[in-house]
């Protein structure tokens, strides 16, 4: 029986979550395994470090150290080497994988004495985990900074007149009201807070993901109930600054921006009052309409603009009795900096504990003897990864030294898929200013933009690729900045623009490639993107 209060974890064929299907308790010695070793499920073939004594089912492996001094980073040192033969071992029939895994070479540093250098594989694992870990916390940093900057949350201290709106809500001296949801002509009243209509119907059998900028709205959680982006007819928009509200899931959610809707039965929420308009108070307002409707309607009773209009909601008012916007705008920016200086409290402790795990339990300096590698294995793959940052123009490097990319001396290529319609007219253009939708860029990124030596473009068939060499080298530069004559690409939503000049009447001949090795599965395929020529060449 499985328990998540059980000690013994149960590995089995997943590739997910370690190996581990789940725990389970004490069964019997015979079938325990060793921990400290490195497991196998022959089906996925992915080989996983394994600290404690387990159990396992069928079709799994256990690889057992002959030498002293095995831990879990000498283990991912191994396991890199395993997985690398994954292919191989998959190729084999389940009986005769022990024997092919057994004859598999793989490439160790060692002393000059012949011991294996235990702890230069540690140390360099221990580097590695260290420089990833760095990457993503600065990346984080990084994007929670720009996050705050946009949104004007740098300093989250509440004004005097905040706190005053958190101190009257939080001991009820609040004065509220109730008001009808939306209009009845039916019976003559005009006093609702809303006007109501039902959103169009766009099927999802009609539409294609990632074809445009316009959210697509569905009635689901997360998200802000915003599917993917698409092109669509136009007439049947939905305007922005509205609220939704799912009217089989009862999912309601403010929409700042035109939108698409996937279904007739849901409802767009229009304010009647300009003075309600306001972001903040229509979040005020999709707050207090859940309040009001969620305990009311479900999947079986579901809403209707008929049914809503006997509906209520409570919102603040002033002596007089009327609606107290000013007071829900501000307690509302109250509540947004609080909650966003939990998450900067929150990341702060992260970044601490994060700290403390990169720098406990250092291993010392390495003493002699130094370390040898195999002739042909030198200065090659121990000290190059993947370089992976993502955006709107994504670079995508493997097997690269981040201090290569830094020092500028890599020559990139820029691979740019265009639709058969604009394709001609940007290749002949010459010079083009590509929209980068990031203000903040990376180090790494900005390093990787201005070793662009290529351009290529492409229909994503390699036969009818494209390379071009640059004539100048690129520049950021602001919308303000772009020179004249260069034509304008990605324009919308950019914050600055790179600048790329080339011959369109002289190919360049980089050897034969292939563009799909490049590619990242998931991705959009006219994403543009920046890697190593040789990571394309076959």
């Amino acid at each position: 029986m499985f328990s998540n209060k059980a000690e013994y974890p149960y590995f089995t064929r997943t590739v997910f979550n370690n190996g581990i299907y789940g725990y389970v308790d004490y069964l019997d010695e015979s079938h325990l395994i060793k921990g400290n070793s490195i497991a196998v499920g022959m089906m996925g073939m992915r080989f996983f470090y394994m600290s404690h004594d387990f159990y396992a089912g069928q079709f799994t492996k256990t690889v057992f150290p002959k030498f002293n001094g095995f831990n879990s980073r000498i283990a991912l040192w191994f396991i890199s080497w395993f997985n690398k033969s994954r292919k191989k071992f998959l190729s084999v029939l389940v009986r005769e994988f022990e024997k092919v895994f057994s004859d598999t070479e793989i490439i160790v540093p060692y002393h000059a004495n012949g011991d294996l250098a235990l702890d230069y594989m540690e140390s360099r694992i221990r580097e590695m985990e260290e420089s990833r870990i760095r990457e993503m916390e600065e990346s984080r940093i990084r994007e929670m900074d720009a996050y705050l900057q946009v949104s004007g949350f740098e300093n989250c201290e509440l004004t005097e007149e905040e706190q005053k709106a958190i101190s009257l809500m939080d001991n009820g001296k609040v004065k509220f009201k109730s008001f009808y949801v939306t209009d009845d002509a039916h019976k003559g009243r005009s006093n609702g807070v809303f006007i109501v209509k039902n959103s169009h119907n766009i099927l999802q059998s009609s539409i294609t993901p990632n074809s445009g900028k316009t959210p697509y709205v569905t009635a689901g959680e997360g998200n802000n109930s915003i599917s993917t982006y698409i092109s669509y007819d136009k007439t049947q928009i939905e305007k922005g600054n509205t609220i939704m509200i799912g009217g089989k899931t009862m999912v309601i959610t403010y929409q700042s921006e035109d939108f698409f809707s996937n279904d007739s039965h849901n409802l767009v929420l229009h304010v009647k009052n300009p003075l309600l308009t306001n972001e903040l108070i229509q979040l005020y307002l999709v707050a207090s309409l859940n309040r009001s409707l969620k305990p009311i309607y479900s999947w079986g009773d579901s809403i209707s603009s008929k049914k809503i209009k006997k509906d209520i909601l409570s919102l603040p008012v002033t002596p007089s009795g009327e609606i107290d916007y000013h007071f829900m705008e501000t307690y509302i920016r109250a509540i947004e900096k609080l909650t966003i200086q939990r998450v900067k409290d929150w990341r702060a402790k992260e970044i601490s504990a994060t700290n403390a795990i990169v720098n406990s339990d250092k291993p010392g300096k390495p003493s002699a003897p130094q370390y040898v590698l195999p002739q042909e294995e030198r200065n090659v793959a121990m000290v190059a990864e993947d370089i992976l940052i993502y955006g709107s123009l994504e670079v995508r490097l493997r097997n690269t030294k981040k201090s290569e990319l830094l020092a500028g001396t890599l020559d990139l290529v820029l691979m740019y898929a265009i639709s058969p319609a604009a394709r001609v007219k940007t290749e002949k253009a010459g010079r083009i200013a590509l929209g980068i939708k990031e203000a903040n860029l990376s180090e790494e990124a900005v390093k990787a933009y201005q070793s662009v030596r290529y351009i290529l473009f492409h229909y994503w068939n390699s036969s009818e690729a494209k390379p071009f060499a640059l004539t100048a080298p690129t520049q950021l530069v602001s919308r303000a900045d772009v020179p004249e004559g260069f034509m304008l690409r990605q324009e919308k939503e950019a914050k600055q623009f790179l600048l790329i000049e080339y011959d369109p009447s002289a190919m360049s001949d980089i050897g034969a490639y292939d563009i799909l090795k490049a590619q990242r599965r998931g991705s959009n395929r006219y994403l543009p993107f920046v890697c190593k020529v040789e990571n394309i060449q076959e």
